[in-house]
This record gives structure tokens, C-alpha cells and sequence, in this order.
């Protein structure tokens, strides 16, 4: 008589927990290590209280190990609600923004009340960073151990649920195929003055008035005045990278082909066209008398209403993907019209305008993660990246918002098909290899 499949799959899921949340007994914790700031940069990201009183850094960490079990679990929904903001990012990135950008990243992503000089915000930036890498860390180790012990399980529904993990992690990921795939920036090479002199910053330092003439200053000095002069307030903020990096980075998004010319004249113009940031939206750029327009447009805000931008931001934010508009802007006339045909909703020969076939297809279209897909808030220049990357060359992407969507919806849908395909596919070979598994196994 051979042991029960159960028992099997209940010690490999127990041996593959303890692996994932134990570790070896001889490794010291992550802390262990870090300073001061460090540590207080660790506990007000995860809004643990320190009371108003002089720590030891021994005290520090003797309080971060209190909290660390606890405040350091991720659960799925917060990891999976935090991948659009922190995916595309790197820890480098926090060196370049200003302290408003800072605290609103800090607070959107619940540090309370984020406050101190701007080095102190970097260091939680990058604290919050880092708490969110060791969870995909975590996620993707519970993942390949789900994947390989999952054969092993005592029913067919146990495979098939591993196998819909699966697919649903190849959905998100081939969701994401515009993910910015460039290597992390390096301080000290990818800006453009990472090369220069120091005479040549001293030159550029003192026409600007911020250094004066003659003062003594090293070269790592002299960098970092740089840094602070150009560098961190370059907008757009490629405008302060290196040729290279800037080819590089054309060049991983599938604008470029690699015998492109390196020059800092032909990079600009694809930059200026392609270029944008995984926290960029398509209203990022707006006015205030746009944001304003178009709140007043969809009734959002009265016309003689007073706000500010950055409340203006926020309701436009809260509201954008719920607007008609908004997912429709993604069909063209004859998509919508098709697919209502196709459903039944109204006959091949009926004629309507626009708005009437908006109107209709909205009614009777009930998949809501379609509404709500990532790609209706890009920016244009991250569409145009993103249907670059699927193959299309540049004559022949739309020169219009709703052009754009359109394609990108399109492409959208095939890579979520494949997805889906790729699921059937392993579920197929799941349910019927189950029982084979158990042959092998125990005969």
C-alpha cells in the first residue's frame, strides 16, 4: 500500500514554508548591519512610534527586531496593489526627486506624516523599496515552490489550482511586456557631467553663481553640487544623462536598433517622443486649466470652483478610469459596432453615430478589469514605447491619443490571450499527468 498523496504534498508544503520564512539559523538578520539612519528610516516607514528620547543604535535595533516579523509580511493584495508603482523602478531613482515628489510617494504608499530634510526622504524611499523587493522576493520564491511541489498534490483540483497561479503570474508579466528593462542607473557615469573635468564643472558651477571663483573644492564635492544643480532638477530628467545612457535606454524599449547613432543631437528627438516614467500618467503633464477642464467636463467640478493642483490631481486620479470616455476612447466605430453585432445587442444593419453605439456597448459591457487596464493612464509616449516594443515601426503608429489606444488595446488583448492559452495548456498537461506523477513515484 503506498502513502497517501496528502501526507506527501502536506510535508513538501511544510518544508517548503519553512524555507521561505525561516532561513538558516546561522544568518543574521538584515539589520544587523545597517546605521542609525538606517534604522530610524525603517521604523517610520512602517509607522513604528519612537518616543521622544535620545536611542542607542542598539536601542534602534533592538526595537526594528520587536517589529520586524510583523511589520515586514506583505500580504498578496498589498504586493500586487504596490507592482505598478514600484516594478519600474529602481532605488536609484529617489536620488533624483524633489522632496514634493518624495513625500507624496511616501504618503501614497501609507508612511505617516513623511517629514525631515530630503536625504532623510530618499532614505525612506528607499526603505519602502526595499521592503517591497524583499516581498517579490518572497512571492516568487512561494511561486517556484508552488510550482514544483504542486505535481505531487492529491487531487486534480489541487493541480489545477497551482496551474491557474501559474497563468495568472504569466498574465501579469506579459501585461507588463513595457516594464522598463534598462540596467539601473550609475551615479557616477550615466549623467552627462559624470565625464566632465573638474574645471568643466567649476566652469558651469560658477556661471550659474554657486560656486565662487576660486573657492577649493574636491572633485566628489564638486559632483555632488553638480547633482544638486543639474542633475536632480533636469526636467524632463534624461535631459541630465549621459549619450550612452540615454542610447541605452532607447535602445532596451525597441525604439532604437543598435547602429543608431550615438550622437546627443540624434538621441534627443526620440527621447522627447518616447521617453516616460512608470509614475507618469496621461494627465501627469496637464495645466491646472486642463485638469480643471476636464473635472468641469464630467461634472466632477463646478465651473467657479477654486482648487488646487495638487487636489485637482487627486479627483482626476479617482475619477479617470470610471469616465465614459476613458475605455471607449480605446474602440474605434466599427470595433464597437462589431462587437455589438456579434453579442447580439443590434442588428449588422443598424446605423448609429458614436455616441449612441458608446452609449449601448457601455450598458451591456461587463468586464471590469478591461475598463480598468493599466494601459488607458499612460502617457501617449508610453503608449508609442509600448507598441514599439510589440513590433510596430514608427510610421505607422497613430498620431492620435485615441489611435494609439486603440493599437495598444489590440496588442493588449492578444498578449492576454496568450496568457490564457499558455494556462490551458498547462492545466491539460496537468490533469493528465497526475496520476502518472504517483506512478513514478511510489511504483
Amino acid at each position: 500500500m503506498r502513502p497517501s498523496l496528502f501526507l506527501v504534498a502536506a510535508s513538501l508544503t511544510l518544508a517548503a514554508q519553512a524555507s521561505w520564512f525561516s532561513g538558516s539559523s546561522n544568518d543574521k538578520p538584515e539589520y544587523s548591519s545597517w546605521s542609525t539612519n538606517e534604522l530610524k528610516a525603517w521604523l517610520q516607514v512602517h509607522n513604528v512610534p519612537i518616543a521622544d528620547r535620545s536611542y542607542t543604535q542598539a536601542d534602534l535595533r533592538a526595537l526594528v527586531s520587536e517589529n520586524w516579523k510583523t511589520a515586514s509580511v506583505w500580504t498578496y493584495d498589498q504586493y500586487a496593489s504596490a507592482q505598478q508603482a514600484f516594478s519600474d523602478l529602481r532605488d536609484t531613482a529617489f536620488d533624483t526627486w524633489d522632496e514634493s515628489r518624495l513625500r507624496e510617494f511616501l504618503l501614497q504608499h501609507g508612511v505617516v506624516a513623511p517629514k525631515g530634510p530630503r536625504e532623510h526622504l530618499v532614505l525612506l524611499a528607499k526603505q519602502k523599496y526595499r521592503s517591497y523587493s524583499s516581498a517579490a522576493s518572497s512571492f516568487s520564491s512561494r511561486a517556484s515552490a508552488t510550482a514544483s511541489t504542486a505535481i505531487y498534490g492529491d487531487t486534480p483540483h489541487q493541480m489545477s489550482k497551482s496551474a491557474s497561479s501559474v497563468a495568472s503570474k504569466a498574465t501579469a508579466a506579459a501585461a507588463h511586456a513595457s516594464q522598463d528593462a534598462v540596467r539601473a542607473f550609475d551615479h557616477s557615469k550615466d549623467y552627462i557631467y559624470s565625464t566632465w573635468s573638474d574645471n568643466q564643472m567649476r566652469k558651469f558651477l560658477e556661471g550659474k553663481g554657486l560656486l565662487k571663483t576660486n573657492a577649493q573644492k574636491k572633485r566628489d564635492e564638486l559632483v555632488q553640487m553638480m547633482h544638486d544643480a543639474y542633475g536632480s532638477v533636469a526636467d524632463p530628467i534624461w535631459e541630465a544623462w549621459s549619450d550612452s545612457y540615454m542610447y541605452e535606454w532607447l535602445l532596451s524599449h525597441h525604439v532604437i536598433k543598435s547602429d543608431f547613432e550615438k550622437k546627443r543631437d540624434a538621441l534627443v528627438k526620440p527621447m522627447q517622443k518616447y521617453y516616460y516614467s512608470t509614475a507618469d500618467t496621461v494627465w501627469s503633464s496637464w495645466t491646472d486649466s486642463q485638469l480643471k477642464h476636464w473635472l468641469v467636463n464630467h461634472g466632477i467640478m463646478k465651473s467657479d470652483a477654486h482648487a488646487t493642483r495638487d487636489k485637482m490631481l487627486k479627483m482626476v486620479e479617482d475619477n479617470y478610469t470610471s469616465a465614459l470616455g476613458t475605455f471607449w476612447s480605446a474602440w474605434s466605430d466599427s470595433n464597437i459596432h462589431e462587437w455589438l453585432v456579434e453579442n447580439g445587442h443590434i442588428r449588422s444593419d443598424a446605423q448609429y453615430k458614436r455616441d449612441k453605439l458608446v452609449k449601448l456597448a457601455n450598458e451591456k459591457f461587463s468586464d471590469q478589469q478591461a475598463k480598468t487596464a493599466a494601459y488607458l493612464i499612460w502617457p501617449d509616449a508610453r503608449l508609442r514605447a509600448y507598441l514599439r516594443e510589440k513590433g510596430i515601426s514608427e510610421e505607422y503608429l497613430p498620431g492620435t491619443r485615441p489611435g494609439l489606444l486603440q493599437e495598444t488595446r489590440i496588442r493588449w488583448i492578444q498578449t492576454q490571450t496568450r496568457a490564457e492559452t499558455l494556462f490551458a495548456k498547462i492545466k491539460e498537461i496537468v490533469n493528465s499527468g497526475i496520476y502518472k506523477a504517483e506512478d513514478v513515484l511510489f511504483y
